[in-house]
């Protein structure tokens, strides 16, 4: 044991309590006292403020257990009777303080702790008020390795090498798990050196925590320590540590910069990507912010590490030093992993690696301001590994993916703002682990650097980094550094006289929403009247006033290189300016802010007339928010339908992937709604399937060795929606490739094509194509690839096959726990016709389903997946009597349950009620509308009858 580690053996008896926890709440004596228990008890204090934490565990991994003890030197600010830290473990065995000169602080005799397993508090009871200081807090406790990697914490999973199972343990701490591996303050206001200990056996590898290992000592024969430097000052929830044989690479970092890919033993030979690419991002990141990774380590080496787990809850975890990640996410091979797993490796490792900076040198001081971790991580996972690749276009795909992402989730009445005041519970800490803190935070900060400029922009961020490090942030640090920042650019004073940078800021951060802005252009006089409100896509917005920065061009003198905000518009309504003259006005220059827009009809007209005529003239990413936008108005119901698909019909001729990126989705929600009328259903179908014709025969269906990124995503995004539809030409292609890649399992599908590929020759195959694909899925090494031949084994149409499927979701342990809930929406996916196979599987096993997908909330993923695929009445009314039928046995899931059946309903109102419009709408723009014989008069009956049923 090293000196430091522990007190001196005599004096830790001496001063040790033992006792079993009482399970009751603190004595009433002690309420004249203080406490730095907050109320309610989720929360600490800061009266009592962690220094030093020594972690010492003694790990038996074939048996999911460990002894454990820490200490914790802390400072107590303020006199009180009573500490408190946060705790989860097994149980507490034993708790000893002593002060500042090593003598013992004496425990009172009858309580001197207790547990609170409610509040997952240990409640350690002075006999008498300690005053301010320095002590000690020694806690000897027994943990478990939870065995189910949804729980988090320090868990346990497996791999297999050859056919021998192998078993790994690891950690999950973000955000309140830390506690299950030790008690602790667990909160990231609460920041301390961590010293990490490890006792394992010596047939494993050795351990990996945040830092190197400092010394490693033989405990005994089969048993060894190693005992790691200590981390930089950190919240809890960034320690780490792995146990198991897993084996290293470091093939880019040099004794300056290590950089090293940790993996199972197997795939080391797809470690290549994520070690060029991953190192690349720290040195763009490490000039952009100017401040050096490698030199964070307050005195000590730090190390850059990155795990791939076979088995991991979240997507990517920060850590200091030892960033944990999903297989799929981190390993890769030119083979086996498409462009899209490619392009998720790249940007999630510049997400965990922007984190170094915002979230582990600077963190937030509570998660109801998550947004100042994630935000900043999310805006950098695309403009970070933008940086380090620009031949990836994610600046583009940012707006498409991330601004578009936010403006939906933000088109829900439910949504919160990115300053939320009510997590305060550990469920509501969860629930802001949402589109909210990343997507949207992402986008405001983008909306801000378009405001500010690049230069000033960076140089804000800068200083909050400079200001705060080894800290905790506050929105106003975040505030006063843009603040500070645009003090030194002449321009910004210049250009918005008056406008307060920080009130800009904050009325992002504390509204719910988006707005959308409306637009009236008096052609006459040129005044362009706006108006702002929060966008819903149902109810009464509340009145909603955000500091818009808007830029803007027109057709006189079309502009859309600079988008650099005109103006703010930081009241209800404001108007701009040109010259009179038949001109249409366009807001929001290539989507640099996140708003909506939506114009007067005739300022539409033009528009729609422009597109049909000189499409590319206006900005791909403004093309991409116009249909966008235009398909929310549609299902907001405030905008003419026939004028919606007008703007819409310059899409027949369009090839751009960010426009059909901002599209599918939408056109897929409308037609979905229209699933249960079948006249409507078909109609819309074949118009979509004419919109896309001209984009098919562009891209075509073999990949060329000169296509941009962005071709090959638009050609799997196209040719997917294609096939899934029907397009003959598609499944043609489709199935000659797979029937070569049956005959010949050399003659590899393209990587790219796979998804549409494998899934034409399941749907339009037998179970013996299904038998083919599930042994390919059972001996691959690739996760990525793996993802998706489970997604396509569900389009198989054989119900034995699909029924195969679903149980073997519950049992086949290469179905890894974190994509089984995957499996179920995937059947969903597969086939219209296997929607009552898939009902029948939840119907007959939804107990089984909750133990084996890792839980109720598991389940509730399951559940809540339904309603964008119950399209008839029937089922509806099926799945609610099973509902009430076993409203006991479902327990927390009920209340999703029942959600399911009024969504349900929802999508057929909606379609039903638009129905009549959407096709006289689509009529009007058909080509062919001539030879239409099914009159809108059949489909209002069609309507009644559905209704009525």
């Amino acid at each position: 044991m090293g000196l430091k580690m522990m007190v001196p053996l005599v004096l830790f008896l001496v001063g040790f309590v033992s006792a079993d926890p009482l399970e009751f709440r603190s004595n009433f004596e002690y309420l004249d006292y203080n406490t730095n228990v907050a109320e309610p008890k989720y929360r600490l204090l800061d009266t009592v403020q962690p220094l030093d934490v020594f972690v010492d565990l003694d790990v038996y991994l074939s048996e999911s257990r460990f002894n454990g003890l820490v200490q914790l030197v802390v400072d107590v600010r303020q006199s009180l009777t009573q500490i408190v830290l946060h705790q989860n473990v097994v149980s507490i065995q034993g708790v000893n303080v002593i002060d500042g000169t090593s003598r013992p602080v004496p425990l009172n005799t009858s309580t001197p702790f207790e547990i609170d397993s409610y509040f997952e508090i240990l409640k350690i009871n002075f006999d008498r008020v300690v005053l301010p200081g320095r002590y000690t807090i020694t806690v000897s406790y027994l943990g478990r390795i939870n065995e189910n990697p949804v729980d988090r914490g320090f868990y346990k999973g497996y791999y297999y090498y050859g056919t021998q199972k192998r078993e790994y343990a690891t950690t999950q701490f973000q955000p309140f798990h830390a506690r299950k591996a030790f008690p602790c303050f667990d909160e990231p206001q609460f920041k301390s050196r961590f010293f990490i200990s490890i006792t394992r056996d010596r047939n494993l590898s050795p351990s990996f925590s945040n830092m190197d290992i400092r010394e490693t000592q033989i405990v005994s024969a089969n048993r060894v320590r190693e005992a790691f430097l200590p981390t930089p000052v950190v919240s809890a929830y960034l320690v780490a540590f792995h146990v198991s044989d897993f084996v290293a690479t470091n093939l880019t970092g040099t004794l300056s910069k290590p950089f090293q890919i940790i993996s199972r033993q197997g795939p080391t030979n797809q470690h290549a990507y994520a070690a060029d690419i991953g190192l690349r991002i720290t040195d763009k990141l490490d000039e952009y912010f100017d401040i050096g990774y490698y030199d964070m380590g307050q005195g000590q080496p730090m190390k850059n590490d990155h795990i791939a787990l076979p088995d991991f809850p979240s997507g990517a975890m920060e850590n200091w030093g030892m960033v944990n990640y999903r297989e799929a996410y981190l390993l890769y091979d030119p083979a086996h992993t498409n462009l899209i797993n490619k392009i998720f490796i790249a940007t999630i490792m510049a997400h965990e690696l922007a984190h170094k900076w915002y979230g582990n040198l600077v963190t937030c001081f509570w998660w109801s301001n998550l947004w100042l971790n994630e935000s900043f991580a999310s805006f950098f996972e695309y403009f970070g590994a933008h940086y380090a690749d620009p031949s990836l276009e994610l600046d583009d795909q940012f707006v498409v993916d991330y601004v578009h992402s936010a403006l939906n989730w933000d088109a829900g009445a439910g949504a919160t703002p990115m300053n939320w005041t009510g997590v305060v519970t550990n469920p509501s800490v969860s629930s802001h682990f949402s589109t909210t803190s990343y997507a949207k935070g992402a986008s405001v900060l983008k909306t801000l650097e378009h405001f500010v400029g690049f230069n000033t922009f960076r140089n804000a961020l800068r200083i909050y980094l400079r200001n705060n490090a080894y800290g905790v942030g506050y929105p106003e640090d975040m505030y006063a550094a843009f603040r500070t920042a645009v003090s030194q650019d002449s321009t910004f004073a210049r250009d918005f006289p008056n406008i307060d940078i920080g009130r800009v800021f904050d009325s992002w951060v504390q509204n719910p929403g988006s707005p959308v802005v409306n637009v009236n252009v008096n052609m006459s006089s040129g005044v362009i009247t706006l108006t702002q409100q929060r966008f819903q896509l149902s109810g009464t917005p509340n009145p909603t006033l955000w500091q818009i920065p808007i830029s803007w061009t027109h057709s006189a003198e079309m502009n859309f290189e600079n988008t650099r905000p005109r103006f703010v518009m930081t009241t209800q309504s404001a108007d701009l300016r040109k010259d009179p003259g038949h001109h249409w006005v366009m807001l929001n220059i290539a989507q640099s802010g996140l708003y909506r827009v939506n114009y007067d009809d005739h300022n539409w007209e033009m528009i729609a007339s422009h597109l049909r005529r000189n499409r590319t003239s206006i900005h791909k990413l403004n093309r991409a928010q116009i249909v966008n936008d235009v398909l929310y108005f549609v299902r907001a119901g405030v905008i003419n339908v026939n004028r919606a698909f007008d703007v819409l019909s310059f899409l027949k001729d369009e090839t751009d992937y960010y426009v059909w990126a901002g599209a599918l989705s939408q056109l897929d929600w409308v037609r979905s709604r229209l699933e249960h009328l079948p006249v409507a259903h078909q109609e819309f179908s074949a118009y979509l399937m004419e919109l896309m014709e001209s984009v098919i025969r562009h891209l075509g269906y073999e990949e060329r060795t000169t296509d941009t990124t962005s071709t090959i995503l638009n050609r799997m995004q196209i040719l997917n929606y294609a096939c899934n539809m029907g397009h003959e030409g598609c499944i043609a292609d489709s199935l000659a490739k797979w029937r070569a890649f049956r005959q010949n399992e050399n003659n590899l599908v393209p990587v790219n094509a796979r998804r549409y590929v494998y899934c034409t020759g399941l749907r339009h195959g037998n179970s013996s194509d299904y038998d083919f694909l599930f042994r390919k899925y059972n001996e691959s090494e690739n996760t990525a690839d793996m993802v998706v031949m489970l997604r396509t084994l569900a389009c198989t149409r054989d119900r034995v096959s699909l029924e195969h499927y679903l149980q073997q979701s519950m049992y086949n342990d290469k179905i890894r726990i974190h994509d089984r809930t995957n499996a179920f929406q995937y059947a969903l996916q597969g086939n219209r016709e296997n929607f009552q196979i898939v009902l029948n599987f939840l119907y007959n096993y939804f107990n089984t389903i909750r133990t084996t997908y890792g839980g109720a909330a598991r389940l509730d993923i399951c559940i809540n997946a339904l309603p964008g695929f119950m399209r008839e009445f029937q089922h509806i009314s099926q799945f609610q009597t099973w509902v009430y039928r076993n409203q006991i046995a479902l327990g927390s899931s009920f209340s999703a349950s029942v959600n399911v059946v009024s969504s349900s309903i929802s999508n057929l109102e909606w379609g039903n009620n638009a129905a009549v419009q959407l096709l006289t709408a689509v009529r009007n723009v058909r080509s062919s509308a001539a030879s239409m014989t099914v009159s809108v008069v059949m489909l209002m009956v069609a309507l009644a009858v559905n209704f009525f049923k």
